[in-house]
């Protein structure tokens, strides 16, 4: 390994590697990285898990069933992933509560079990405690019954050789004095392990934390009167973080006024002063260090994961509703309680605002379904400043034609990079181990698919295709006319003025996943994110048992801004036969995402000589299209058919023209011309009925 020394150490019958027990390991072969990313074999395992869901299933879950996951590497080499109490179908109640999985590569995950048999009995005791110093009743909740409390959001992290601390927030059921008043606290707990390999060993503390008012105890606040919520503070989503100079912290929150920063005592892993009861002076419950909002309760942020790296404390933050919506931000400081500031210099801690960068949002590449709700991160290393994101992703609704995919939770590891000036990229696949050979200006050259990660609340941002030629110029929005280069030492792809982060890593759409070159990088002021990944030989769209329904496949954007550009389509099409209608559909656009304000279709024309759009009426269908296809044998003829198309602008007119040949060598010809357009920006792509098509992306793209 280059640079890289490796030293191997002998005991009585045993072997170590970095401190690592190797000695099961009975052959090593080292082998340079071009053959090992020749012989590269993406991961296997599939991202909708519906059939194994259940408990009984849980040693094939790998990464299913993963919600809100943190992450550390212990000292016995392994990375250790906890995660909040949920899964599909409820498969983890009466299991006890915050699932365990470990793992050497990131990629391969061994389920472990709970770490928490049970509801701790502190948590009945803490809770009618303050209830009684407020005036209240004993709790009504059943404190058998776990299932009416929640268990969220665990926080792991080594604290020194031998010990490890776990802080986990538990919400209460219920209001605090029934109808017309706000609900029931929430509490942060820790527990502490010296072997995490035993998920039973974990022992805990008790209670570290409680939800605080600056209200004293006028709780009489409508349960959905968010910006004036009786709580300032929630007390879930924990973080904890050890300074460079040996402080301790935790930095917790959710929703309410923002996420406040505690001192802690390095011994006991409990406050550093006394917090005394959730009301009045409420100093001691921490120091506000973000806000969303100045003087609102309605934050729509939380998860707070806080790192140190570089004279810099990053705080990463989980923003909007969970189920689609969720996308991740971060700001940064010198000092771990404050200020705090965004990318764009707004500060976040002592004036508030949205935090930016924006570094993942809800997407889709052009293959597959894509990712919503994605957030609630960790963030870690492996102690050589390789840094790592993982948090959930759901599925969007209807995938695999399943209503409650959305309730798929797939627990997701992305690489992090770093810009120039120290923020952090997430790149925009999923971690698959792929051999980090050095990239050239010949990988470079060819088709991409670019995404705009830009906020647009529940909607995924979806890709579009940009060519980069070996002559360094860029064609395809948003990007075009522009020039390229590439520094092989920073790994930076340079497009205009535009920094992007390259690496190696699979191609999780892909059908097989295999290797590619993926890139990250931020527009001025963080506002706008760039994901994009080289394409591979030849993509699959569609299902290949021919049961694609209508508007619902669709290959990459093609767009561009030039009055004069071609749009080229070479694929396979493959058909049911059933239906004339069932093979490929060309749509034309003026460049609008489907769903977005002002989109617009100028036509949609079928292979069967039929369309309809603004531009393909029946009057412009009859005098604008021809074909010399053979009627009789057309469903046999388009199955296996290699199609080549181009689309032709020029200002307000558009020519179709598209060679058909059949499996058994016969060809057809398809043409459509129309004029009239208004002018501007052009987009393009394909879609299929109850049909699926092979794009060989070599000669599918634009020319400018």
């Amino acid at each position: 390994m280059k640079n890289t020394a490796i030293s191997f150490n002998q005991r009585i019958n045993t072997w170590t590697l970095g401190g690592i027990d190797i000695s099961n390991i009975k052959s090593i072969k080292a082998e340079p990285l071009k053959d090992r990313l020749d012989d590269y074999v993406a991961p296997q395992y599939g991202d909708y898990y519906r059939d194994i869901s259940g408990w009984s299933q849980r040693s094939k879950w790998n990464l299913a069933n993963v919600h809100d996951p943190s992450v550390m590497r212990a000292d016995d080499g392994y990375y250790y992933m906890y995660t909040t109490d949920a899964s599909f179908g409820n498969a983890h109640n009466g299991h006890g509560h915050f699932m365990c999985r470990r793992s050497r590569n990131l990629v391969d995950w061994e389920f472990l079990g709970t770490t928490m048999p049970r509801l701790p009995k502190w948590v009945k005791q803490k809770l009618n405690e303050i209830r009684a110093a407020m005036g209240l009743p004993d709790s009504p909740a059943n404190f058998n019954d776990d299932t009416q409390f929640g268990f969220w959001a665990p926080c792991v992290r080594r604290v020194k050789s031998g010990l490890y601390r776990m802080y986990y927030a538990i919400t209460c059921p219920g209001t605090i004095n029934g109808d017309g008043t706000w609900g029931e606290r929430a509490f942060i707990g820790m527990m502490e392990t010296s072997t995490p390999d035993d998920v039973s060993s974990w022992k805990d503390k008790g209670y570290v934390i409680t939800n605080a008012s600056d209200k004293q105890l006028n709780f009489n606040v409508k349960a959905d009167d968010w910006a004036n919520c009786y709580f300032k503070w929630n007390a879930i989503d924990p973080s904890y973080i050890i300074t460079p100079e040996g402080e301790h912290w935790l930095v917790y929150g959710s929703w309410h006024s923002g996420f406040p920063a505690v001192k802690l005592n390095p011994e006991t892993g409990m406050p550093e002063k006394e917090p005394g009861m959730p009301w009045g002076d409420i100093s001691a419950y921490g120091k506000r260090i973000y806000t969303r909002q100045m003087n609102n309760r309605w934050q729509a942020a939380e998860a707070p994961e806080v790192i140190y790296r570089n004279g810099y404390y990053y705080l990463f933050m989980a923003c909007d509703e969970l189920a689609v919506a969720y996308n991740t931000r971060v700001v940064r400081s010198r000092n771990i309680d404050g200020p705090y500031y965004g990318i764009d210099g707004t500060d976040v801690t002592n004036r508030g605002g949205d935090a930016y960068p924006l570094l993942t949002h809800p997407y889709r590449f052009s293959q597959g379904y894509g990712w919503v709700g994605i957030s609630h991160c960790a963030v870690f290393n492996d102690g050589n400043d390789n840094w790592f994101y993982s948090s959930q992703g759901r599925l969007p609704s209807n995938a695999y034609g399943d209503e409650y995919s959305n309730a798929i939770m797939m627990g997701q590891v992305r690489k992090i990079m770093w810009t120039a000036d120290g923020w952090p990229l997430v790149m925009p696949e999923c971690y698959g181990a792929v051999p980090q050979t050095e990239i050239t200006d010949e990988d470079i050259a060819g088709t991409w698919e670019n995404i705009i990660l830009e906020y647009t609340y529940q909607k995924q941002n979806e890709s579009t295709l940009i060519t980069l030629t070996k002559d360094h110029k860029v064609l395809g929005a948003p990007f075009s006319g522009q020039k390229w280069s590439f520094d092989k030492q920073t790994n930076v792809l340079t497009i205009g003025n535009q920094k992007l982060n390259l690496c190696r890593e699979a191609d999780w759409e892909a059908t097989p996943r295999a290797a590619t070159i993926i890139y990250a990088g931020y527009a001025a002021g963080g506002k706008k994110t760039y994901w994009g990944k080289n394409t591979q030989p030849h993509s699959t769209y569609g299902s290949e048992d021919n049961k694609t329904a209508f508007w619902t496949a669709f290959t990459p954007y093609i767009t561009s801004t030039k009055s004069v550009c071609e749009f080229n389509f070479s694929f396979k099409n493959y058909t049911d036969k059933a239906e004339n209608w069932n093979n490929w559909l060309l749509v034309l656009t003026n460049g609008k995402q489907r769903g977005a304000g002002g989109y617009k279709e100028y036509m949609v024309l079928r292979a069967d000589s039929y369309g309809w759009g603004d531009f393909a009426t029946d009057a412009m269908r009859t005098a604008g299209m021809k074909n010399d296809y053979d009627w009789d044998t057309f469903r046999e003829d388009m199955d296996g058919a290699q199609v080549d198309m181009t689309v032709k602008v020029n200002g307000g007119s558009v020519a179709m023209n598209a060679t058909v040949t059949t499996k058994d060598g016969k060809s057809y010809n398809y043409s459509y011309n129309v004029s009239g357009l208004p002018v501007g920006v052009k987009g393009a792509f394909l879609t299929m009925e109850k049909a699926h098509i092979v794009t060989d992306n070599s000669k599918t793209g634009i020319t400018e």
